[in-house]
């Protein structure tokens, strides 16, 4: 693997993220049947609020997220190290959150993004690239 088809992979993983972000804060249930959408909908009204601290903890993450692509995208060892603890840490903020649903939209978004992530992280690692990072 070469430097530019990584890069590639990163603005895609980014790209990738952002168009999950929009889709679940604009459209959440636009592919889900029409029961399961009202279903859903009564059950977030009726949920509490999530907590402070759990909402400020997912910001710096995401943060965290983006600054760890841009520390990879530059081929910098914490890059690497960071993207590896925040792509950790993100999998447990899921518990965080009551039940969740996902469209078919969402859920492949969400595959495709998880493959991108292992895939990063095991050619940052185990390839001729593991060389570059400084």
């Amino acid at each position: 693997m070469n430097k530019s088809i990584f890069k590639k992979l990163l603005i895609t993983e980014l790209v990738l993220i952002i168009i999950t972000i929009w889709k679940m804060i604009f459209y959440p249930y636009s592919l889900a049947p029409e029961d399961l959408k009202n279903a859903m909908i009564m059950y977030d009204e009726l949920a509490p609020l999530p907590d402070n601290f759990v909402t400020i903890m997912i910001f710096i993450m995401l943060i965290g997220y983006f600054y760890s692509i841009l520390l990879l995208f530059r081929f910098r060892k914490f890059g690497r190290q960071l993207y590896v603890a925040t792509s950790a840490l993100t999998l447990l903020f899921v518990f965080s959150k009551g039940y969740m649903v996902f469209d078919s939209f969402e859920y492949l978004l969400d595959g495709f993004s998880l493959i991108l992530t292992g895939f990063i992280i095991s050619s940052s690692y185990f390839s001729k690239l593991e060389k570059e990072f400084k």
